[in-house]
């Protein structure tokens, strides 16, 4: 269900948006969009302006678990980066950038992935604005 086949999809998604990735903010990702609870939410609210900090507060229950979230797809999270690597979809340096040799757009990859592809540039909005040691901070994760 949550394993490194979603995992690569949701990063190639991503990394075609942003070019290039901090690695230590990639780790969020999967905590984000893999839970079906906070995908679901953002899509309800599509088209809303949604703040990190106040959908923390305001939905608490969905970030309650964050920290457990994160250390269960920490292997996934390490797995679906170093699969992309070695296929050459991406280089791992400083940053995580896209080498472009796999294009998913068009292809149906199921529901679930669709769901979590359409919410990827509102959770892109929300998190942009923060460096990724305030989102560590914000988000309750425990080192």
């Amino acid at each position: 269900y949550n394993n490194e086949a979603i995992a690569s999809c949701i990063f190639i998604s991503i990394l075609n948006i942003v070019e290039e990735l901090d690695i230590a903010r990639s780790c969020l990702i999967l905590p984000f969009l893999l839970d079906d609870r906070t995908v679901n939410y953002l899509i309800k609210n599509e088209e809303s302006e949604l703040e990190l900090e106040l959908l923390i507060k305001e939905q608490s229950r969905l970030f309650v678990s964050f920290n457990k979230r994160y250390l269960s797809l920490l292997p996934i999270t390490i797995n679906s980066l170093m699969l992309l690597s070695k296929g050459n979809q991406i280089k791992i340096e400083n940053k995580i950038t896209y080498n472009d040799f796999l294009n998913i757009e068009g292809q149906k990859l199921g529901d679930r992935f669709m769901k979590i592809k359409q919410i990827i540039p509102k959770y892109l909005s929300m998190i942009e604005k923060y460096s990724t040691s305030q989102l560590y901070k914000i988000l309750n994760i425990q080192l």
